[in-house]
């Protein structure tokens, strides 16, 4: 089978779908797939009005020898691939990352709402983002044959308000790094975000001045779009990782945090909240007085002790080539 995958990003550009294009492409590659890749990042440098359309026929042209895509967003992305994939008649699978509604809903009232909480009741939604809810639910969702999630907690978040069937949603969780302690230990703690108000920094930055007045010899190192070679090496020096966010639906960066042995603090409201289980601390995102809390404890010399060898007893480990099986799985059932 041939696969194209449409991403909205490539190395080296940050964040997950970059390096959830690469290693599931390599992974088929390597199980005797053919795979051809397309990213936005090539029609980005054109106006607005004119990227998606040229998008596209980009998609249209290298999918005409693909059996099936593999799209890795549902709006930037999502809308010229779909269109392009229904017109050619061709097998669609589309991967959720996060949800772009409730990011610019965020982004734009500043409103410190859970993801798990932003669906419950109605909200006064902007034109753009009552667009945004639209193109999902009417077009893109609707003409894929399968939604794939990385958690069942987003599944079911989703369920209602885009109206996916059950027989159409599948869950593939995202990969967890085998254990490589790297870590050499630090006194800083690290927060690594990049510049979107659902990461909640200002929460932490709060948190950060009561825990100075309660701990002195705290301390906080907050990055903003770091390479990812650059935020190994910060990882690897840092006391534990913070991850603030007002949710997270499949945290990579704790994820690679906990198969170096770092401890983490992270937002309860999380995706992979079953899957970690007591390995990280979880911190309540909108209580600086929680974070300030955790913060201090962690640097108590026993309880520190006893948080980094909870990270370093994590052992789950999930490889690109156990996730690129179960997209051929569900291609071949289409």
């Amino acid at each position: 089978m041939s696969f194209l995958i449409v991403t909205p990003l490539l190395p080296p550009e940050p964040g997950g779908p970059s390096y959830y294009a690469v290693g599931l492409g390599e992974a088929l590659e390597k199980q005797g797939e053919e795979v051809d890749t397309i990213a936005f990042r090539e029609v980005r440098h054109y106006p607005s009005i004119y990227r998606h359309f040229i998008f596209l026929y980009k998609v249209l042209f290298k999918a005409r020898k693909a059996d099936a895509l593999v799209i890795l967003d549902t709006v930037s992305v999502a809308i010229p691939a779909v269109i392009a994939g229904w017109t050619l008649n061709k097998k669609m699978v589309i991967r959720t990352g996060g949800d772009f509604v409730w990011e610019h809903y965020v982004d734009r009232t500043k409103e410190k709402v859970l993801l798990s909480e932003f669906y419950e009741k109605p909200r006064a939604l902007s034109t753009k983002e009552k667009l945004l809810l639209w193109l999902q639910k009417n077009l893109v969702l609707r003409l894929v044959d399968t939604v794939v999630y990385s958690t069942e907690w987003q599944r079911d978040i989703w369920a209602g308000p885009f109206g996916v069937p059950n027989e159409k949603a599948a869950v593939i969780e995202n990969s967890y790094p085998e254990k490589r302690p790297l870590v050499k230990g630090g006194k800083s703690y690290l927060c690594a975000w990049r510049s979107t108000e659902f990461k909640n920094v200002d929460t932490l930055e709060e948190a950060f001045e009561k825990a100075q007045k309660r701990c002195n010899d705290v301390l906080l190192d907050i990055h903003k779009n770091l390479e990812r070679s650059e935020l190994r090496t910060k990882m690897r020096n840092a006391r534990a990782l913070v991850v603030p966010s007002l949710s997270e639906i499949s945290p990579n960066l704790a994820m690679e945090a906990l198969s170096m042995g770092l401890p983490v603090l992270i937002t309860s409201s999380c995706g992979t909240k079953d899957r970690f289980g007591d390995s990280v601390t979880w911190i309540d995102p909108r209580s600086s007085d929680d974070i300030a809390e955790k913060l201090c404890d962690l640097m108590r010399v026993t309880v520190y002790e006893e948080r980094r060898k909870a990270a370093q007893d994590f052992s789950f480990v999930r490889t690109y080539d156990d996730i690129a099986g179960e997209f051929r799985q569900i291609c071949n059932n289409i």
